[in-house]
Order: C-alpha cells, then structure tokens, then sequence
C-alpha cells in the first residue's frame, strides 16, 4: 500500500510553462494534419493501384491508418519548430522507463481483466449488442504477408508511438498541474476513450489511459507509456489470433 500510493504521488512531470495559444496550434496541426495525410494516403494508393477507394478493405484502412497516425508527430514537429518552451521535467533514463511500463502493463491488464467483463454484462443487460471494430475484423480475417506485416506494425508500433505523443507527450503534460488534484489525468483519460468512437471500449480504454498517465508522471519519460501501450496492443493482437478477439 505505501509503494502504490508513493507511485501516485510521483510526479516527474512539471508544469508545461507553454501559453494557450500554443496548445491551440499544436490540436489544430493534428486534426488538420491527420485529415490531410489520410485523405493524401488514400488518394495515392487508390491512385498508384488504379482502383476505387474502399475504406472497408485492408489496404485502405493501412493507408488511411498510417496516414492518420503519422500526422500526430508531423504536428509534433511543427509545433516544436514554432513554439519556444522550457523543459523541466526529470525524466528517468529510457531503460528504467520501459521498465516501469512493463510493470504498469502486468498490474494494468490484471485490472481489466473483470473490466472488461463487466462492462460487457452491463451493455449486454441493457440490450446494447457487441460490435468488433473494423480493423479487428481485418486483423482476425487475415490477408497477405505484407499487409498483416503493416497491419502489426501500425497497431503495434506506430500508433503506440503517435498517440503517446499526442494524449500523454502533450495533452496530459498541459494539464498537468494546471488541474486540480486527479482531473489531469481524468479529462485526457476521458478524451482518449472517447476519441476512439467505440462504446464497448469505452470503459476499458479510460482505465488504460489513467495507467498510461501514471507510468508516464512516475518516470517522466514517454518511453513508459509508450512501452505499456505497445504491449497491451500486442497482447490484444495475439489474443485476436489465438482465442477470441479483445474489442480494444
């Protein structure tokens, strides 16, 4: 008990000293961006293979997904390239980060477990059907070597990667500090659920970002959450494989 409350009191995040108006520019480079690169992706495959646009089949949800992703850290370039800010922080080293994400993945996942569950009863209690989302389903039908090697690669690395960037690199590292007691990590959790647009996840994906925020203030390093999110997306990805697929 006094180790769990010594992690939440951990705070290696100091406040993010950047003005409004630049938070602002950096949530208009990611939403500009991510239409733009995906509707660019998806324009330049359907163009260099000569066919129509089908965002239901696996090459095009790759390339609207690659695209959509890759915009987060296009915006994360720009907005580094055009805003000035100190860094306090004190970050441990990246080695002693992937570590603490590990961790936080083993004691998060066992929390999600019943969770998950749950949640699932309660929509089933009140008549709301389970729907998989479109990129399980691709995942679980399978395709080309290289097409599920990309898929893997996108669900696995990049996303982990451009969302950490996005939901904990900028999103939670504003709010930190500038919010009362745990709602900086509350609102972000909250965003990043619902963003997903899926309300089978819902619950579990807000319990998911509160360990994401937690790892990352404890070791003031990306690289943790980024670790636990990529584990976690690895773990579902072996699940959809081998047993019955995780909607996450």
């Amino acid at each position: 008990m006094e180790l769990l409350q010594k992690i939440l009191r951990t705070n290696r995040v100091a406040k993010w000293e950047i003005k409004p108006f630049d938070a602002w520019l950096f949530v208009c480079f990611v939403f500009v961006g991510s239409f733009l690169l995906s509707s660019l992706f998806v324009a330049a495959y359907s163009f260099f293979i000569g066919a129509e646009q089908d965002f239901e089949s696996l090459p095009f949800v790759l390339a609207s997904g690659f695209g959509l992703q890759l915009s987060s850290i296009l915006a994360w370039y720009l907005f580094k390239k055009f805003t000035v800010y100190d860094s306090h922080d004190s970050p441990v080293n990246w080695l002693t980060a992937a570590k603490v994400g590990a961790i936080g993945f083993v004691c998060v996942y066992l929390a999600l477990m019943p969770t998950m569950l749950i949640w699932r009863l309660i929509l089933y209690t009140i008549g709301i059907e389970y729907e998989f989302q479109l990129p399980v389903l691709l995942v679980q039908n399978g395709g080309p070597p290289v097409e599920m090697a990309l898929m893997i690669c996108l669900i696995v690395i990049v996303a982990p990667i451009c969302e950490e960037l996005v939901y904990r690199g900028f999103l939670f590292r504003y709010l930190n500090h500038r919010l009362p007691g745990s709602l900086s990590i509350l609102v972000p959790s909250l965003i990043f659920a619902l963003m997903h647009f899926n309300l089978y996840s819902f619950i579990p994906l807000f319990v998911l970002s509160i360990a994401l925020c937690i790892v990352y203030r404890t070791s003031g390093n990306l690289v943790s959450s980024i670790t636990l999110h990529a584990l976690f997306n690895l773990v579902n990805v072996l699940m959809i494989y081998l047993i019955e697929p995780i909607e996450l």
